[in-house]
C-alpha cells in the first residue's frame, strides 16, 4: 500500500470525502465505491431488433429518448443536490489567525481549514448525530 503522499488519487479522494455530508460517503470505502460506481446503463441494451431498418430505426431513436430523459432526470436529481444550502452553515471569525487558533484548539484543522465534513465534525466533537435515511440524499 502507498502511503497518502505517494498516492496520485489522495487529492481526490481527500476531495471526496470532504463532500462526504452531500453523499453520505463516511469512509474509504463509501469513496472506493463511488470511484469505482458502474456507469449509466446502456439505453440500447434492451432493444430488440426485427431486421427492418425503419422498425429497428424507431425503436433505437425512442430507447435513446428514454435514456435522455432518464439520464435528465437523475442529474436534476444531482443538481438539485449540489446547489441546496440547508444542509451546511458558516462560522466567521475576525482574522484567519483566530480561525486556524479555533481550529486547532477544537482539533478539527485534522479534516479541514475551510470545508469540515459535518459528520467527522461531530465525530471529533463527540456529538452523537441522528440516524439518517442514506437515499434521502442520494
Amino acid at each position: 500500500m502507498t502511503s497518502p503522499a505517494d498516492d496520485p488519487n489522495a487529492a481526490l479522494l481527500a476531495q471526496l470525502k470532504m463532500s462526504s455530508s452531500v453523499s453520505g460517503m463516511k469512509s474509504n470505502d463509501d469513496v472506493l465505491a463511488l470511484l469505482t460506481a458502474e456507469p449509466d446503463p446502456d439505453p440500447l441494451a434492451g432493444v430488440e431488433y426485427t431486421g427492418d431498418e425503419e422498425d429497428d430505426a424507431r425503436a433505437e431513436l425512442d430507447a435513446l429518448h428514454r435514456g435522455f430523459r432518464e439520464r435528465t432526470a437523475r442529474e436534476l436529481e444531482r443538481m438539485q443536490l449540489a446547489t441546496e444550502s440547508e444542509y451546511w452553515f458558516c462560522v466567521c471569525f475576525k482574522s484567519q489567525d483566530d480561525k486556524d487558533a479555533f481550529l486547532a484548539a477544537a482539533g478539527l484543522v485534522v479534516i479541514g481549514d475551510k470545508y469540515l465534513d459535518g459528520y467527522a465534525t461531530a465525530e471529533l466533537l463527540g456529538v452523537t448525530m441522528p440516524e439518517t435515511d442514506d437515499t434521502e440524499r442520494g
